[in-house]
Order: C-alpha cells, then sequence, then structure tokens
C-alpha cells in the first residue's frame, strides 16, 4: 500500500483536530449560554420582587406618617374619620396578596407574605377601633391608644418588613442553590468531555507518531546501512516524492561526505565550545560593567571609591556635587581629611579601623570648602577586597542630612515654642512642669497667670499683626521679670503663665503674692507701640502646686477659672488662690449635670405658699415654687433656677411644676368647695414655644381645672427691651381663660410702656417696696403710688415678701383689697403639708389686723 505524503498526513491531522476542537466549543457554549439564561432569569425574578417590596414599604411608609399625623390629632370627646386611612392600609395587604412580582414568594413563602398581609389588615382594624374608642377615652387612655398603635406601625414596619424581606432572601438562596446544583452538573460535563476529549487527542496524537515514526525508522535503517558502508539503496523511500524521500536522496548522494567529515567533526566541536564559552563571558563582562556605570553615575547618593590608601580613585556626579571638588581635587588628598577637615594624625585611627573591621559607619557634621556651608552627613565606609594584598579598594557612601536636621529643628521649635512670642507654648510648657513635679515632687512652687482685659478690643480695632506685637511687647516685660527656670509660656491667646519657687511651704504665699504685685504693675505700665499710647489692663491669678493641684493640667485649669472669674467680675485685679473659684465651678458642673436628671430622680418638689385677702384673712390661692434636693441637701432657687434656664431646662421643669401643681390645687378646690387659684412664674423659653397656649390649656384640662384659676406670673424683666415680642402669645393665653401677672412689679424697666399693651389682671410688688414701709415715710409714699396706679388700671395687687407683724398693719392702713405673700401667714410647705391641711374641708381664715383704712390707694401718704 502505497504511503501518502507526509504534508498530506499532517492536514487530514490538523482537520481532525479542528473538527474536533469546533465541536467541543459549540456544545460548552451552549451549555454556558443556558447556564447564563437561568441565572439571568433568577435574577430578574429577585429585583422585581425586591422593587415590588420597596415599592409597598414606600407606600406603607406615606400612609403610616399619614395615620401617625392622624393619631397624634386624638383627643378626649372627639371623633376622627380614619375610614380612608383603612382603606389605604387594605388597598396595600390586597397588593401584597395580588401583585405578580410577588406571586413565586407567596407560592414559596406564604407564610411570610399572607401573614404580613393580614398584619396590615389587622392594623387597619386596630385603627378603626382606636377612633370609636377615643371619643369616649379619658386624657391617659388616648395616649395610651396612640402608644399603641405606635408600637404596631414600628412592629409592622421593622418585624414585619424584616420578615417579607427575609423570605425573598429564601427564595433566592433555595433557586440560587438549584443553579449551583445546576452548574455542579455541568461542570460534571465540562469534565467528561475534555477527558473524552483529551484521549481523543491522545490517541490520534499517537497513531500520527507511529506512522511519522514507522517512515522516520525505515528511513534511519537504510541510513546507518550506508554509513557501515554496505551496498543498499533506500528502496521505497527513495523513491518518495516528499520530504522524506529528498531527504533518503540526500543522505545517498552525500554518502561519501560523511566518511570525510567524521575523521574532523570531533575537533571542529571543541574549538566550537571554546569558542562559545569565551563569548558569553566576555558578553556577561561587558553588561555588568556598563550596568554597575550606569548605577554609578545615575544614583542620588554621593558615591566615593577609594585605594587603600584613602585617596580618591573615582567619585560619581552626585559626590562632586555635594562636596563642590572636581576628580582630581579630590584625588590629592585622602578623603576623611577633606571630610573631617582634620589633619592625617587625626583621621589615621578611623581609617585604621576601617581597614582593620572592614566598614565604619557615622553621621559627621563639616564646612565645604567652596562656600563654607554647614552639611550633615551620614557616612557609610565599606571596604572590598584584601588590603595586604594591595588589591582592595575603599566604598564610601555620603547621605546629605542636612535639609532632614533642619527639618527636625524646626519641628521640635514648633513643638515647644509658641509662634508668635517665641516663649514656651502651652504644651511643652505643661510637659516641663510635670517633668519638674516627677524630678522635685517635695519642691513647691505657685504657678502665676497674667490674663490681658479686653485684648480683643485691640485685635478688633487694630488688627491681628497689631495685637501680636502687644503680645510680644508683655512677652518682653515678663521676661525681665522672670529666671530662666521660671519657664515663661504663653498658654493662651491672650495669656502668660511662669513659675515662682520657695523654699518651703510658708513661704510660698509671700513669694507668689510678691511676684504677681510685680507682675501686675509691669504688665499694666501704658504702652507706646506704633505710635499708640495703649493703656493696658491685666488679671493676676496663682494655684500652689502641691497645696491645690499635683500636675500641671489641675494648676492650669485652677488658673483659667481664676481668670475668668476675675475678668467677669471687671478685670484689673490680682485674684490669689484661685482654687475657691475652680470649686465654684465644679460645682456649677456637677449641679448642671444632675439637674437634667433631677425629675427621673423625683429629687424636685413643690412647694406652696399661700395668698390670703388682707380684709378677711380667707385664703385665695397658692403661688406654686420649685424647690430641689440633691444628695440629701436643698439647693436654693438662687443656685438652680439660673442653671436651668441657661442650660434650657427650665421649660420642662416648668411644664412638669404646673402639671403637678394644676392636680393638687384641682383637688383642695373639691375639698375646700370654692375655687382656689394657683399662680406659677412662666419662662420667656416657654413664652416663645409655637402653641404654648395649646399645651398650657392641655395641662389644666388634664388636671380637671379650669384655666380661670391659673395665675401665669412673667416676670418683668423678661420682657426685654421689646415686649412685643411677647405680646401676641401672652394674649392668646389670656383669650383661653388664664390670667396674667407682672412679677416682681417695680424692679425691672419700662414698666409703665407696656402695662397698657398687655393682657394684664394682676401685679405682685416685689419685697423690696416693704422692707423698709416701717420705718421711712418715702417708701410708704413710692408704695402708695404704686396702689394708686393699679387702682386707676383696676389691677389685682399682691405684695410679696412680707414677714412681720408692724408690715402688715402698715398694709392694711392702704385699704383691704391687697392680697398679702410672705412669712407672716406661712412659709412655703409641700403638698403633703397642705393635704393635711384640706383632709377636713376648707382651713379657716387667717388673722388681719381689724384697723381701718388711713390712706386710700388713690391718696398716697403724705399728700
Amino acid at each position: 500500500m502505497r504511503l501518502l505524503p507526509l504534508p498530506l498526513q499532517f492536514l487530514i491531522f490538523i482537520g481532525i483536530q479542528l473538527a474536533l476542537s469546533l465541536g467541543l466549543v459549540f456544545y460548552l457554549g451552549n451549555l454556558a449560554q443556558s447556564n447564563y439564561e437561568t441565572f439571568a432569569e433568577a435574577s430578574r425574578g429577585f429585583v422585581e420582587t425586591q422593587k415590588t417590596i420597596e415599592d409597598i414599604r414606600g407606600d406603607y411608609a406615606a400612609v403610616a406618617a399619614r395615620v401617625e399625623n392622624e393619631t397624634a390629632a386624638f383627643s378626649p370627646g372627639e371623633r376622627r374619620d380614619v375610614s380612608e386611612l383603612s382603606g389605604e392600609l387594605k388597598e396595600i395587604a390586597g397588593t401584597v396578596r395580588n401583585s405578580v412580582a410577588l406571586s413565586s414568594l407567596r407560592a414559596n413563602q406564604p407564610e411570610a407574605v399572607q401573614g404580613f398581609a393580614s398584619a396590615i389588615d389587622n392594623q387597619a382594624a386596630s385603627l378603626v377601633a382606636a377612633s370609636q374608642e377615643v371619643p369616649g377615652a379619658d386624657e391617659s387612655r388616648v395616649k395610651r391608644i396612640q402608644e399603641r398603635l405606635a408600637e404596631e406601625r414600628a412592629a409592622l414596619t421593622t418585624a414585619g418588613f424584616g420578615r417579607l424581606i427575609d423570605a425573598a432572601n429564601r427564595e433566592l438562596e433555595s433557586t440560587m442553590r438549584a443553579i449551583r446544583s445546576a452548574n455542579s452538573a455541568v461542570i460534571g460535563n465540562y469534565q467528561m468531555i475534555l477527558m473524552v476529549f483529551v484521549a481523543l487527542q491522545a490517541l490520534l496524537l499517537a497513531v500520527v507518531l507511529w506512522l511519522v515514526n514507522r517512515q522516520i525508522r525505515q528511513l534511519a535503517d537504510v541510513t546507518e546501512r550506508i554509513v557501515a558502508g554496505e551496498a543498499t539503496t533506500t528502496g521505497k523511500q527513495h523513491k518518495r516524492h516528499d520530504q522524506l524521500g529528498r531527504i533518503a536522496r540526500a543522505v545517498h548522494q552525500f554518502r561519501s561526505s560523511l566518511v570525510a567529515l567524521s575523521n574532523s567533526r570531533e575537533q571542529l566541536q571543541a574549538i566550537l565550545k571554546k569558542h562559545d564559552k569565551e563569548s558569553l563571558s566576555r558578553r556577561q563582562a561587558e553588561d555588568s560593567l556598563r550596568l554597575t556605570a550606569s548605577v554609578f553615575d545615575e544614583v542620588q547618593e554621593a558615591v566615593l571609591v577609594t585605594d587603600v590608601h584613602g585617596f580618591v580613585t573615582r567619585a560619581n556626579p552626585a559626590a562632586q556635587t555635594l562636596l563642590d571638588l572636581t576628580a582630581t581635587e579630590l584625588g590629592k588628598r585622602p578623603l576623611l581629611e577633606i571630610l573631617l577637615d582634620q589633619p592625617n594624625r587625626v583621621v589615621a585611627p578611623i581609617w585604621r579601623h576601617v581597614l582593620e573591621k572592614g566598614e565604619w559607619r557615622s553621621e559627621i557634621e563639616f564646612k565645604r570648602e567652596s562656600d563654607g556651608k554647614d552639611l550633615v552627613a551620614l557616612v557609610s565606609i565599606r571596604l572590598v577586597g584584601e588590603p595586604r594584598e594591595k588589591r582592595g579598594h575603599v566604598i564610601v557612601v555620603i547621605n546629605d542630612h542636612t535639609d532632614i536636621r533642619a527639618r527636625e529643628r524646626e519641628v521640635i521649635a514648633l513643638a515647644r515654642e509658641d509662634s508668635v512670642t517665641g516663649l514656651l507654648n502651652r504644651g511643652y510648657f505643661v510637659q516641663q512642669i510635670d517633668d519638674r513635679i516627677q524630678a522635685h515632687p517635695d519642691q513647691p512652687f505657685a504657678l502665676i497667670a497674667v490674663g490681658l482685659d479686653r485684648f480683643t478690643s485691640f485685635n478688633e480695632a487694630l488688627g491681628r499683626r497689631f495685637g501680636d506685637r502687644i503680645l510680644k511687647a508683655m512677652a518682653e516685660r515678663l521676661e525681665k521679670l522672670t529666671e530662666p527656670t521660671s519657664l515663661l509660656a504663653r498658654i493662651d491667646g491672650d495669656t502668660f503663665s511662669f513659675l515662682v519657687f520657695a523654699d518651703n511651704a510658708g513661704e510660698l504665699d509671700t513669694v507668689a503674692a510678691a511676684a504677681m504685685k510685680r507682675c501686675h504693675a509691669e504688665i499694666t505700665r501704658e504702652l507706646e507701640l506704633a505710635g499708640y499710647r495703649l493703656d493696658i489692663r491685666a488679671s493676676v491669678t496663682s494655684a500652689d502646686y502641691p497645696a491645690e493641684g499635683q500636675v500641671a493640667e489641675d494648676l492650669l485649669r485652677i488658673v483659667d477659672n481664676g481668670l475668668s472669674q476675675a475678668k467677669a467680675s471687671g478685670g484689673n485685679a490680682i485674684v490669689g488662690h484661685a482654687e475657691g473659684h475652680t470649686q465654684a465651678a465644679q460645682r456649677r458642673f456637677e449641679l448642671t449635670q444632675a439637674l437634667g436628671k433631677a425629675l427621673g430622680n423625683r429629687e424636685m418638689r413643690v412647694y406652696y405658699q399661700p395668698q390670703v385677702s388682707l380684709g378677711s384673712g380667707a385664703l385665695l390661692g397658692f403661688e406654686a415654687l420649685m424647690r430641689w434636693r440633691y444628695r440629701g441637701e436643698w439647693i436654693s432657687p438662687k443656685e438652680f433656677i439660673p442653671l436651668a434656664e441657661e442650660h434650657n431646662l427650665i421649660g420642662e421643669l416648668t411644664e412638669w411644676a404646673l402639671s403637678h401643681a394644676c392636680r393638687r390645687i384641682a383637688d383642695w378646690q373639691r375639698q375646700a368647695g370654692r375655687e382656689l387659684t394657683i399662680s406659677i412664674n412662666l419662662p420667656p423659653q416657654l413664652l416663645l414655644l409655637d402653641k404654648i397656649d395649646e399645651q398650657l390649656e392641655g395641662l389644666a384640662r388634664a388636671a380637671d381645672l379650669p384655666t380661670s384659676s391659673v395665675v401665669l406670673e412673667i416676670t418683668e424683666s423678661d420682657f426685654g427691651k421689646d415686649p412685643s415680642l411677647l405680646v401676641e402669645q401672652l394674649h392668646r393665653l389670656a383669650m383661653r381663660g388664664f390670667s396674667i401677672a407682672i412679677d416682681d412689679f417695680g424692679t425691672g424697666h419700662s414698666s409703665l410702656s407696656y402695662l397698657n399693651n398687655l393682657p394684664i389682671s394682676k401685679l405682685k410688688i416685689d419685697k423690696e417696696f416693704v422692707d423698709d414701709i416701717v420705718t421711712s415715710e418715702d417708701a410708704r409714699k413710692l408704695f402708695g403710688s404704686i396702689l394708686a396706679m393699679a387702682e386707676k388700671l383696676e389691677f389685682e395687687v399682691v405684695v410679696e415678701g412680707v414677714e412681720t407683724e408692724q408690715q402688715l398693719i402698715e398694709l392694711r392702713k392702704f385699704g383691704s383689697r391687697l392680697q398679702v405673700q410672705g412669712f407672716v401667714f406661712s412659709r412655703p410647705f409641700d403638698e403633703d403639708y397642705w393635704d393635711g391641711e384640706f383632709m377636713h374641708g376648707k382651713p379657716g381664715n387667717y388673722t388681719v389686723p381689724d384697723i381701718q383704712p388711713q390712706r386710700s390707694a388713690s391718696q398716697p401718704a403724705g399728700n
């Protein structure tokens, strides 16, 4: 059988390979496309489900917001129509049950979907039931209904939607498990197909190799016989028309040449091998030299090579630039003599160390000869070779650290010095003090602080740069007064501090007082600067170690408080021992923190002081007064009321006190069988709130107390310079039935300017108009004038702070229409005391002087 030509055999083999590969590609592509479509379908289903859930969540959030607003408006006796909201909730539940996007979720997770829809239906039903229940419920029942509805909304918003989303996630996980299972099967098919493909390829390759090897082996047998000198031919191979035939004919033609060449083959191979080896070594050496030269010239560090005696034999450009010397100049004397600028007898031990130990490394400072510039460099020296055989050399690397050390010095200066005055800054001052305390714990000292008063006025008027010049001048003055050990520092914008020392604690007060006096005198001396004569004022204070502080921060905190107290009192003062001010500040801070928790801790009490008719002695009502018992101590209202106003707590405390007082007055009215009033001071923070009239009316209604029994007292100073801000609110309160009283009348300003514009029905005359009424004719005239004005304007008058019988007698002489409040009748007592008084009905009348009026309100004494 005649064999096919070798190229045709390979073409057939390549065609079979391509056919198998294309079949495998098409099959794997179909599998991948099917898997992709399955995953895409699952992803679209999950996205549509999530989008539908988010749309339902958005619809529900909008309806829930409206439900919240509607339920917030629930009030006893009022029926609200919630049918529309209930219908919208049911529509959302219907969407959950019928949405096409949720069909798969309903089929696989029916409990979650149907449970969620049922929860929405239940909420709709609960809303309708609540709206029907509200008209017959009281305020507390309405509040509980509102809280219950809010809890249902919150549960549905979090847990309900959470379960629905969890169900969707579980559905997705189930789908992904199915996809992963299908992928596993597909991967198994991939592996099996690839194994079959590899097996077919291997089998085909084996057949091809066998065929080619068989033909080559036949040609090799003939060639071996020809080389052996046998008279043979290539037979069929000689007659082939492919490459194997050409090879067979060539072998036959060169038979004689092979014999001649075989004799010189070994010699030629040896020559070629030697030549190749030498060429390779030469190329490697040339490449290495070029790389070394490139690195040597381009590296940024200064690199020099010296002989074993220290003379430079080569220097890169960076070294010549750094030292500003040429290669010739560098080779004139040993390198260490150039760097260290020392004679050979000094540098010889260093060079001997290099030759013995093989290296030397140090950071040195030297002056460049060309321009005298001071440089800092890290010098690294390493010996290469053996100096005893005179074949070694030394490599020197110089790293320029000049800029690094300069920046380090700048950073250290910034960390220690104040940028304006050049004095120590606060951080380094604190560190130095603490280090001194640790090193000398038994050495007492005083920390003196100087604060410039009204310094900001200089900055505002003349600019901050001019202010900095003032600070520098003050620093110079203080430097003249202090010793280097005093650690003079600028610790704040306009505050300086330094230390003074004494041998013992007994002498420290004297030394510190003298230092503060000298400091104050020097600082407040008139300053002439840039054509200005400046009147400098300053406050000075001190804190002692260890008596008043154990660490620097404690001492600085004490003097900060001392300077604050001095400036608050007018400034330009010397305040020794600022610890007392610090203790007051600490108490103020502690009370402020506790005041916010006072109601929750049940520390607040309401005390009641009676208001009595001067004509009959009958009890007309009470003023509600807040009292605070904190850690067993009764805190004065003069101390905690300003704190409450400063930290916006007074509104909350007042609402609590009014609510509490309204309930007690309502009970006492029922027990006494007649109307009693309750007066309470209303702070301006509450008056500025929107709808405060509705809130206060709600408090009175909750206590079943008519608003006519509530007197809201407004302190005269609360109006400020523009009472119009509060006028509208006061009119609204008056229209709801509240009585409006001016408290502490006559102690504020512009009193008469707003009496006609405000809905005032009562004046409360301050205690200071009563204190001298017994002994002073002028006081009686002034009091009579106030009463005359009140009578003309038809105001009721309550006189506060009446403490003695003589004051009561003098007041009785002005008439019987007055109402009196003070210790002369009763101190303020808590509700337990007054509960006991009202237990058996209305309390008896108080004793009043039986004196006929000698003066009328319209005719003051002395006229």
